[in-house]
């Protein structure tokens, strides 16, 4: 059984190029890697490695300022540590490898532990803090700091898999060759949450995934539920999951702690897994390549830190020059102007677009007031209003009330716009102006 959700809108899946494409591992080992250490863009980290320095597979490099650790993808030879351009656009401070042609890994790592059931609940959270665990779905935060804030606060555990934006497949490839250890993960993380119910919420359309893990469930008599939910964007935003599985509803300005669950991705699962299981560090994910512009379309198992260059090559390099290269999906993901950016944890996907799949841009004509970015907004917002507002000089008190904070910024209002009008980028606009006031009010010297 799914609750409906308000809004949202139906698209193309476009999955068809890789779903069927079993996890692959690169060919070769990356020449360098570049290993970003502020991992969310903005923060800055201490450093455990210097220049001329060999290191091993796993090796801790560095700890952001949120404590995550990062480790080494390849072993190699540090060649510089300094400021490289990031996929959203700045540059931030990486730990650039070059490989020496060995598969040297780091060895003072947890050991394996047979039943992660005989661990209790701070060893778990400490296994997945020193393999440097964040959020893989896109939000990069760390995995732990999250799991000790939901602890005795929440009831259920959702391991989110909908993956509703199109092309991307690496999440479902994940549940049909990684079942068991996102249903080991579930156990898992109920465990370090003290929480009674787990679910693995997947998309009714990848059949094959939902039928796998109901068996697995049945045959291991587990108290993990498999949520099959529609095929609708962004049923993979962590407040529509939380709705659609358990029919709780987030409160304006909250999260999902306030309604008793945390949420996890499904890669990010896996990755908890092998850090609790295996006691290995989170050194590589899984990438889908993909779009019309690719020779070979795959899923990846690509090191952190690699040259996204490196990865389309891995993939057969193009057959057509693209017109347009997303990290992420084609709603929110991030267009690529370079292709020496690297790899992050975050990087769920390479799309690599001509022109016939993207949207081209129209010219913005005026709004008719149909109402349709209303109804497809899964948050309650009246996007309309705000670009209204912004119009009108933007009070700061006027945009409080719309609750533009609460948007999630999945694009539905501009997709849905019969005007062009670039709702999208309105929302974010007045977002910022939102978070610039607050932090005047606080004190702060606004930019």
């Amino acid at each position: 059984m799914f609750h409906n959700i308000f809004g949202g809108i139906h698209l193309d899946s476009r999955k068809d190029g890789t779903r069927r494409k079993s996890l692959a591992v690169m060919g070769v080992t990356p020449e360098r890697v570049i290993i970003p250490v502020a991992e969310r863009g903005d923060e800055t980290s201490q450093c455990r490695v210097s220049v001329g320095d060999t290191v091993t597979e796993g090796q801790p490099i560095a700890e952001t300022a949120q404590g995550v650790i990062i480790h080494a993808s390849i072993a190699g030879q540090v060649e510089a540590i300094e400021p490289r351009p990031h996929p959203n656009g700045e540059r931030v401070l990486c730990v650039v490898i070059c490989a020496d042609g060995t598969d040297a890994r780091w060895l003072d790592h947890p050991e394996p532990v047979d039943d992660p059931a005989a661990l209790d609940a701070e060893e778990i959270i400490s296994r997945i803090e020193q393999a440097g665990v964040v959020g893989m779905g896109g939000g990069g935060y760390p995995a732990a700091a999250k799991l000790r804030a939901a602890r005795g606060r929440v009831d259920t555990v959702i391991v989110n898999a909908a993956e509703s934006e199109p092309y991307i497949t690496a999440d479902h490839r994940i549940l049909l060759e990684k079942g068991d250890a996102i249903l080991t993960a579930v156990k898992i993380l109920m465990k370090a949450v003290d929480a009674a119910d787990g679910a693995v919420a997947v998309e009714a359309d990848k059949l094959n995934a939902v039928e796998l893990l109901e068996r697995k469930v049945t045959k291991g008599k587990l108290n993990v539920r498999v949520a099959a939910i529609p095929a609708r964007y962004p049923l993979g935003a962590e407040k529509q999951v939380i709705k659609t599985v358990t029919g709780r509803e987030v409160p304006p300005g909250g999260n999902a702690i306030d309604v008793n669950c945390v949420v996890f991705n499904a890669a990010t699962a896996y990755a908890v897994y092998r850090a609790v299981k295996k006691g290995r560090p989170l050194t590589r994910r899984v990438v889908t390549v993909t779009g019309g512009a690719m020779t070979q379309p795959r899923n990846l198992w690509v090191p952190i830190g690699t040259p996204v260059s490196e990865v389309i090559r891995a993939a057969g390099g193009f057959r057509e020059k693209p017109d347009l290269v997303l990290m992420g999906g084609p709603m929110m993901g991030t267009a690529q102007k370079e292709l020496d950016v690297p790899v992050t944890k975050s990087t769920n996907s390479l799309i690599c677009m001509l022109g016939w799949e993207h949207h081209q841009p129209a010219e913005e004509t005026v709004c008719i007031r149909c109402g349709r970015c209303v109804a497809a907004c899964p948050m309650h917002l009246m996007p309309l209003l705000v670009d209204k507002e912004l119009k009108l000089g933007a009070e700061v008190s006027e945009l409080l009330r719309l609750n533009v904070q609460d948007c999630i910024g999945c694009g539905c209002c501009t997709y849905i716009c019969p005007s062009a009008i670039p709702l999208l980028e309105r929302m974010a606009q007045a977002r910022r102006l939102v978070e610039s006031a607050e932090k005047g009010q606080d004190g702060e010297v606004l930019p």
